[in-house]
């Protein structure tokens, strides 16, 4: 059996379409063997160089391998492609579309199941007011607790802060420094205290936001339930 010779044109100077004929020609011409059982379909390939001249063949030059190729058939339709090798900045830019995608598919998806919760669970705007208003009580009596925990520590530190004062370097006239308990006992309560000051606010926060979200969800089903509230699902009960 006869190996099948390749063939590589340029379209620089010839028309694409009487280069694909001389192809598919010079293909026919070379797959005439005794047995014809062994004839395969022509197929051609389509590919550029670095100087931006298109290129027919029905083997790819070693040279080109690594880029695209445009697959055509023995009519010049296109029937295919063949990516090409990417580059470390073409891996990563896909990779990074691909990391967008699925951020804003889960980000669909979320809104869908928000949706869905808001309609099953509530029957109505008052009830979800009434658990925000729960929600928020809880929140402002743990706060409260810290702001009373933060008034103690103040009323000790002043307390404190009233001995050292008896000692350098608060006293310039007194003899003596302040004593090493005095003064870890003022370092201690005063990280304490910073402690329960950065509680409070994240306390303050969390009410803030939460009302927020409250008033997002109370707009959201509104809109859910406004359109179509013959459909909404029957409200969860424990």
């Amino acid at each position: 059996m006869r190996a099948r010779a390749s063939l590589s044109i340029s379209s620089r100077l010839v028309p694409p379409a009487l280069l694909l004929l001389a192809l598919c020609s010079a293909s026919a011409a070379d797959t005439r063997p005794a047995n014809r059982s062994g004839d395969r379909p022509v197929t051609v390939y389509k590919w550029v160089d670095e100087n931006g001249t298109v290129h027919y063949g029905d083997v790819i030059p070693p040279q080109y391998a690594d880029q695209d190729k445009t697959i055509l058939n023995g009519r010049g339709m296109e029937i295919g492609k063949i990516e090409g090798r990417k580059t470390p900045e073409q891996l990563a830019a896909e990779a990074e579309k691909k990391a967008l995608e699925a951020r804003a598919q889960s980000e669909l998806q979320h809104e869908k199941d928000r949706d869905r919760h808001l309609l099953a669970t509530y029957a109505s705007v008052e009830e979800i007011e009434l658990l925000r208003d729960r929600r928020v009580e809880i929140i402002d009596a743990q706060a409260a607790v810290t702001q009373q925990l933060i008034d103690q520590l103040k009323s000790h530190e002043s307390q404190l802060v009233a001995q050292a004062e008896r000692f350098r370097p608060y006293n310039a006239t007194a003899s003596n420094m302040v004593p090493d308990r005095l003064a870890e006992e003022l370092v201690r309560l005063e990280t304490d205290l910073h402690a329960q000051l950065r509680n409070l606010g994240a306390k303050q926060k969390e009410a803030v936001d939460l009302k927020a979200q409250f008033a997002s969800d109370i707009k959201r089903y509104k809109e859910l339930s406004g359109k179509d509230d013959a459909v909404r699902a029957s409200p969860a009960r424990n």
